[in-house]
C-alpha cells in the first residue's frame, strides 16, 4: 500500500469521525450512533492493521535488499582491490574517488590517503597536458591510452602508460609502468 493511499484513508477516517461527532450532538438515538461509530472504528482499525502489515513487509524487503546490496558492494570492492593492475577512479578534474591496492603500491601512498587527492599531483611533467587529456576523455566519453611520467612518493619518477575511459561523472584509469620511456600524447 502506497503512503499516499494510507494518507487518503486517514483523511477519510478523520472526516468520518468529525461527521459522527457532529451527529452525536444532534442525534436523538445514541444507541444507533454508538453502533455506527463502533463499525466505523472497526473498519478504520482494520485498515490501519493492513497498512501496518504492509509496512512491515516493505521494511523486511528493504532490509533484504540492503543485505544484498552490501554483499554486492563487498564483492565489487574485493574484485577491485585485488586487481593486479593499478586501478584508479577519478572525477574528470583528476580527484581520486577510488583506488586499489596495486595503485597505492605504485604511488607509494596508503589507499586511504589517496582518496580525495588529485591524480595530477603525481604527474611530473606536462601536468596541464595531462589534465587536458583527462577532461577530453570525460567530455567525449571515450577510451584513450597515453603515457606520462609519474612521481611516486619518496621514489624516482617512472614512465607509465594509462588506459583511461569514462564520462563526465567518472574516469577509470588502468596504470602500468612502461617498459620504454613514453612520450606524452596530446591531440
Amino acid at each position: 500500500m502506497a503512503i499516499d493511499v494510507l494518507e487518503m484513508q486517514l483523511v477519510s477516517a478523520v472526516q468520518r469521525l468529525a461527521t459522527l461527532q457532529r451527529r452525536a450532538g444532534t442525534d436523538r438515538d445514541p444507541g444507533k450512533l454508538l453502533e455506527r461509530a463502533l463499525k466505523e472504528l472497526e473498519a478504520a482499525l482494520e485498515e490501519v492493521r493492513v497498512a501496518q502489515e504492509q509496512i512491515v513487509d516493505n521494511r523486511q524487503r528493504m532490509e533484504q535488499l540492503q543485505v544484498e546490496l552490501t554483499k554486492q558492494y563487498e564483492k565489487y570492492w574485493e574484485l577491485f582491490d585485488e586487481m593486479p593492475q593499478a586501478y584508479v577512479v577519478t572525477r574528470p578534474d583528476s580527484t581520486i574517488t577510488e583506488v586499489n591496492r596495486a595503485a597505492a603500491e605504485l604511488f607509494n601512498v596508503s589507499q586511504r590517503f589517496l582518496v580525495g587527492k588529485t591524480l595530477s599531483v603525481f604527474v611530473c611533467e606536462n601536468r596541464s597536458d595531462f589534465l587536458t587529456e583527462s577532461m577530453r576523455v570525460a567530455r567525449e566519453a571515450r577510451s584513450q591510452e597515453f603515457g606520462f611520467k609519474l612521481r611516486p612518493r619518496e621514489r624516482a619518477p617512472i614512465d607509465v602508460t594509462a588506459r583511461v575511459s569514462g564520462d563526465a561523472s567518472a574516469l577509470r584509469w588502468v596504470l602500468r609502468p612502461s617498459e620504454t620511456p613514453v612520450a606524452t600524447t596530446t591531440h
